[in-house]
C-alpha cells in the first residue's frame, strides 16, 4: 500500500507532513532538494519536470508509476476526522495518526469486498450532514483530496482540468457501477489561499472552461455548475451531481 501526496512549490507549508507520517511526496525533479530538506530523502519521489505541469499530469504519472493499491492525498489536507454519536448528537473526533495504517488497510479490504476499484471519504465536514445509520455510499462521488485506488486502467482526463477528481469518480461509476465512500470519515482540508499547487495556475477563466468541458462530457443532467458564476465557489463545487445508479 502506497500513500502519495502530490505537491508543487509547497515545501514550506505541508499541512499534513507529521500527521501522514507514512506518506511520500511526489514532486518534480527540480524541487526535490527543497522537499528533502523538510521531510527527508526517504519521503520524496520525483517525476521529470516534463511529466509535471498540472495536477492531472501528476496524478496520471502516479497511477502509471506507483504500485497499487495506492492513496492520493492533497498536500493541504491536515487530518482525517470522524463523528461519534453521544446522546444522539454527533461529536467530532480526529483519527489518531497511529491508527491511519489500519484505517487505510480496512478501507481497501471493504473496497474489495464491495467489488469497487476506488474508495474515499466524505468531503462534508458539517455534523448536520452526518447520518449515523448510513455509514457508506456506493453511488456517490469522492473527491481529489482523498482518493484511494485498487488496480484499474482508468486515467484522469486533462480536458476537464481541475475537475479531474469529479471526472474520475464519474468514470469509476460508469465502468464499475460503484465507488465506496465512507460517510463517517471526512478530511480537514485548507483549500483556498494557499500559494503553490493548483493555486499557482488557477484562474477564473480557466475554471469556467473546465466546468464547461466536464458538463459537455457528461451532460448537465449528470453534473452541473453555475455558469456564469456569482462567486468563485460556484466554480469550485458542482451545483448538482446526479448519478443515475440505484442504491445507496
Amino acid at each position: 500500500m502506497n500513500i502519495i501526496i502530490p505537491s508543487y512549490k509547497r515545501s514550506y507549508d505541508l499541512k499534513g507532513k507529521d500527521y501522514f507520517f507514512m506518506a511520500k511526496y511526489c514532486v518534480p525533479e527540480s524541487q526535490k532538494d527543497e522537499y528533502i530538506e523538510v521531510v527527508g530523502k526517504d519521503r520524496v519521489i520525483t517525476l521529470p519536470d516534463s511529466e509535471d505541469g498540472d495536477i492531472v499530469k501528476k496524478r496520471n504519472w502516479i497511477l502509471n508509476n506507483v504500485e497499487f493499491p495506492l492513496i492520493m492525498i492533497d498536500d493541504d489536507v491536515r487530518e482525517i476526522c470522524y463523528f461519534e454519536s453521544e446522546n444522539n448528537k454527533p461529536i467530532k473526533q480526529v483519527l489518531n495518526k497511529n491508527q491511519l495504517n489500519d484505517f487505510f488497510k480496512n478501507g481497501f479490504i471493504l473496497c474489495e469486498e464491495f467489488k469497487c476499484k476506488m474508495w474515499g471519504i466524505n468531503q462534508n465536514t458539517d455534523p448536520l450532514a452526518y447520518k449515523q445509520y448510513n455509514p457508506f455510499n456506493l453511488s456517490k462521488i469522492t473527491l481529489g483530496p482523498f482518493q484511494a485506488h485498487l488496480d484499474h486502467d482508468l486515467l484522469f482526463d486533462n480536458r476537464v482540468g481541475t475537475k479531474d477528481d469529479y471526472d474520475m469518480s464519474l468514470q469509476q461509476l460508469r465502468k464499475y457501477k460503484k465507488v465506496l465512500r465512507l460517510n463517517k470519515f471526512n478530511y480537514l482540508c485548507e483549500h483556498g489561499d494557499n500559494k503553490g499547487g493548483i493555486v499557482s495556475y488557477r484562474s477564473k477563466e480557466k475554471e469556467i472552461e473546465y466546468c464547461k468541458q466536464i458538463m459537455i462530457k457528461w451532460g448537465k443532467k449528470i453534473i452541473q455548475y453555475k455558469i456564469p458564476p456569482i462567486k468563485m465557489t460556484d466554480l469550485l463545487n458542482a451545483k448538482k451531481v446526479n448519478i443515475p445508479i440505484k442504491g445507496v
